[in-house]
């Protein structure tokens, strides 16, 4: 009978596998040797002659999502949503692994983030004796996994053993979100600590890109982004988690912050530099936490809380950030029309100055009414320099300016443009740094908007500039340079002139220092702000 049973079994699963699962469906089932495996539900259900028939499990099957499967102990329960995959142990009842993606987990090119893994990263029972602490990571439980419209649902209760305490662990992961719900029985006094991996923190760069490799405990709530531990090694105790702040680990574009229903104790440690561990504690016995584990990216932020915004652009002066979320916006807009991050990068770089072009056109006239005051008072405040001293030489002076009509803050006009730059330069590097949608993307010889462009290995490692051949910088700092030789100002004289483009050249070789090892995408918004610069200056000369 077991065997007719398990040749239907197997024939409705070989059915199965070309159907789709959709939200509100039961999972796909996989057979593997000498075990079924149910996504989304259960990681697996083992078929052995007086275990489980295989009737049985077609019957399961056909009886639709509303319906829950058990998990033995010694067993791995599978939460699995398009974005998400958390294992949970049923030695322990923690997760074991925890997998985060941008987009579809079974596609291979999207963006993805390990956060728990069996050798790296890890949450486990914390308790002030060894003894205890042990005893809850070994308990073992048997789980119940159903599915609900909104999530999958495990929970976890404990082989019932002689003197043992009935303590259930419930897991709900949201189908619409990277969100996982957790609730923890626990003794009183103890807690759940969660420790990141090393795959949380980002490659490393060199030079000044290392500023993009870090991890960072913070805490977010309606002011936005706080950090809350040491850099170093270092322990921070005393510290609170409410249900009005999420608290906990992130990275330059994911984040794993931990709601509490109810305020907690919280203790902060920092084993190494980009490396922390966090303690909830539950003086109660139990931890109701709500988790997000996903991308730094708006829409998956905003659907879970706008309090989680607040990480983007977090070290910004609020009307900078605003202006961020601006050219972010603006450069996804113009990204979905021409279907190239890259491309967009460089339109973005050319709509920026035709929105500002308005007022850096004021500020390019009085920057011109500027140079001719000072090309005219030039010749007498060097005499005045080369044959006076002290107070005297400053009496001429003041007089110099009176007799040109122009008064001795005059020159600070030629700063509106700078002033008008300054803004937009700060908020359109901040977004490209921390914009999620460039990560892994590729444009042109770039692997990688969101690292450096990365043309070729150097056979050895120079200090700060670090192994790689950076293309872009050199292509950016030779436009700058092109663009100074061919600049000609007609409001300044000869003198000024030559003052002023070596000015630039000193500008673009300070460019190239801080710009070699920052991310390409970053890179190639000043590549392409200087080109059309350049292609300004020559329109300027041909129709001047």
């Amino acid at each position: 009978m077991h065997s007719f049973g398990c040749q239907v079994g197997l024939f409705g699963l070989a059915w199965l596998r070309w159907l789709r699962c959709q939200a509100g469906h039961f999972g796909w089932l996989r057979c593997q040797a000498g075990h079924f495996g149910c996504f989304g539900l259960v990681r697996c259900l083992r078929c052995q002659a007086g275990l489980v028939g295989c009737f049985g499990l077609v019957w399961l099957i056909l009886a639709g999502p509303s319906l829950a499967a058990n998990v033995g102990p010694d067993e791995e329960v599978l939460l699995q949503s398009a974005s998400v995959e958390v294992a949970i142990s049923t030695r322990g009842g923690l997760p074991l692994r925890w997998l985060s993606c941008a987009g579809s987990c079974n596609d291979s090119d999207v963006p993805r983030q390990v956060l728990v893994a069996p050798d790296d990263g890890a949450i486990r029972w914390q308790a002030d004796d060894a003894a205890t602490a042990d005893a809850m990571a070994s308990t073992l439980y048997t789980a119940t996994v159903h599915e609900t419209p909104e999530a999958l649902v495990a929970e976890l209760r404990p082989v019932e053993e002689a003197g043992a305490t009935s303590r259930v662990q419930r897991y709900e992961l949201s189908r619409h979100s990277h969100v996982l719900r957790m609730t923890l029985q626990l003794p009183p006094g103890t807690g759940l600590q969660l420790t990141s991996g090393a795959r949380f923190v980002p490659p490393p760069l060199p030079g000044f890109g290392a500023a993009f490799s870090t991890v960072d405990a913070v805490r977010v709530d309606a002011d936005g982004q706080h950090g809350i531990g040491p850099e170093e090694s270092g322990v921070v105790a005393g510290l609170t988690a409410s249900r009005a702040a999420w608290t906990g680990l992130r990275s330059r574009f994911w984040a794993w912050l931990v709601q509490p229903a109810t305020e907690l104790p919280l203790l902060l440690r920092t084993l190494a530099p980009n490396r922390h561990e966090l303690v909830w504690r539950a003086p109660d016995g139990q931890l109701d936490l709500t988790v997000y584990a996903g991308p730094v990216e708006w829409k998956s932020l905003r659907v879970v809380s706008a309090e989680l915004t607040g990480t983007l652009f977090a070290a910004l002066w609020e009307p900078l950030r605003w202006l961020c979320l601006g050219l972010l916006f603006l450069l996804g807009a113009i990204s979905s029309r021409v279907g190239s991050e890259g491309l967009a990068i460089v339109l973005l770089s050319l709509a920026v100055k035709l929105i500002l072009y308005p007022l850096t056109h004021i500020a390019d006239r009085w920057q011109a009414e500027v140079n001719r005051a000072q090309s005219r008072l030039q010749p007498r405040l060097a005499e005045i320099r080369r044959r006076f001293r002290g107070e005297e030489a400053h009496k001429r002076t003041l007089q110099a300016y009176r007799e040109e009509g122009v008064h001795p803050l005059y020159t600070f006009r030629s700063l509106a443009g700078f002033a008008i730059q300054v803004p937009m330069f700060i908020a359109a590097f901040d977004m490209l740094a921390g914009n999620f949608a460039l990560d892994g993307v590729g444009f042109l010889w770039i692997a990688d908007l969101a690292a450096p462009d990365r043309l070729a290995q150097l056979p050895f490692t120079l200090p700060f500039f670090g192994s790689d051949l950076n293309l872009l910088p050199f292509l950016m700092t030779a436009v700058s340079i092109l663009a100074a030789v061919i600049q000609q100002e007609a409001s300044l004289n000869a003198e000024l002139q030559a003052r002023q483009r070596r000015n630039l050249y000193l500008m673009a070789l300070a460019f190239f220092l801080l710009f070699y090892t920052f991310p390409a995408g970053m890179v190639l918004y000043w590549t392409a702000n200087n080109v059309w610069h350049l292609i300004k200056v020559l329109l300027m000369r041909r129709f001047a």
